[in-house]
């Protein structure tokens, strides 16, 4: 015969809790035995309350330890930001960029202190562009004024000015205009960007030369002595065409008359192409050739003759741009 089984039941009695067990005895009649819960109710307060201390404890301290690694995370791009607002604020682009770690953030670091040292050399190669061209456009504009206050003095007074004299005023204007158009064009074909945005295409070099020497023939009546192979390579053809005519005006400006201007293009080894332009003038000063692709820059032998010094500037920016050598 299986016992009956008691049963648990919760009472209050006098506004106390107590946790009862009832077991009913044979013949009738049961058991009951009761205990107050107080006690348990108690530990369960006491529990409850340390475990929401630790649970504030750990929470206060979680969040503290994660705003230390938040900041110590961000303080690299804090320092980047305090960088550039810098750069906003004096327009100094020479302000250091710390780079001290290998991470995406040290990756940002080092492009952001790239551009900026981009941006520095452009901002100083045109403060020197414009000083240079300043320097450059006075001297045309000061004959120019004198020969026009010489041509308004004569127009005025009674006396009149020989024609061979007036003749030669007159030319000496137009070649002072004309030097001031051809530095124009310079400055524009220098500072112009719109060519340096398109993308280096296929083309045939050896054809692109040929189209330049045609060009100057007909504008020079200099024989050009070609040479080529045929070769392909990557670029933009409108600034090739420009760096090799202006070889080749250079070298039309100081070779004799009757002394031929070589052009070769060849190929100089596996992969690389070269273009050669020879002329029979008398070279460049040991002194200045390593300053010869530099803007405006004449040597003291060539300054009275036509020209602005910007014809190999940009027959070197050219090459530049496409990865080559001058």
């Amino acid at each position: 015969i299986r016992p009956q089984l008691g049963i648990f039941e919760d009472i209050t009695v006098d506004g106390e809790s107590y946790r009862m067990f009832s077991l009913a005895v044979p013949n009738g009649g049961a058991i009951q035995v009761a205990r107050s819960t107080e006690e348990d109710a108690s530990l369960l307060r006491s529990l409850l309350a340390r475990f929401g201390l630790i649970a504030a404890a750990a929470t206060v301290g979680a969040s503290l330890l994660g705003w230390w690694i938040a900041r110590r995370t961000t303080e690299p791009l804090r320092r980047l930001a305090d960088v550039a607002a810098t750069v906003t604020e004096t327009r100094d682009f020479s302000v250091d960029v710390p780079v001290d770690r290998s991470d995406e953030i040290g990756t940002l670091a080092a492009s952001l202190r790239t551009m900026l040292t981009a941006l520095e050399t452009s901002q100083r190669q045109q403060r020197s562009l414009v000083q240079d061209a300043s320097h450059e456009l006075r001297t045309p504009l000061t004959s120019l004024r004198a020969n026009v206050a010489l041509l308004e003095r004569i127009e005025n007074s009674p006396s009149q000015l020989a024609p061979d004299d007036r003749a030669a005023v007159l030319a000496a204007i137009s070649a002072e205009v004309a030097e001031l158009g051809s530095l124009f064009d310079e400055l524009i074909d220098l500072a112009a960007d719109s060519d340096r945005d398109e993308p280096l295409v296929p083309l045939r070099l050896d054809e692109v030369v040929e189209r330049a020497v045609r060009r100057s023939e007909q504008r020079t009546d200099r024989v050009i002595e070609l040479r080529t192979v045929p070769v392909t390579v990557k670029g933009n053809e409108a600034m090739l065409e420009r760096a090799v005519t202006n070889l080749i005006g250079n070298a039309h400006k100081f070779s004799p008359s009757d002394e031929p201007v070589e052009i070769v293009v060849e190929l100089l080894g596996a992969s690389d192409v070269g273009v050669s332009v020879r002329d029979g003038g008398p070279g460049i000063p040991p002194a200045d050739r390593a300053r010869v692709f530099d803007r405006f820059h004449r040597a003291e032998t060539t300054r009275t003759l036509p020209g602005s010094g910007l014809g190999l500037a940009i027959v070197a920016q050219v090459v530049e741009h496409h990865g080559g050598e001058v």
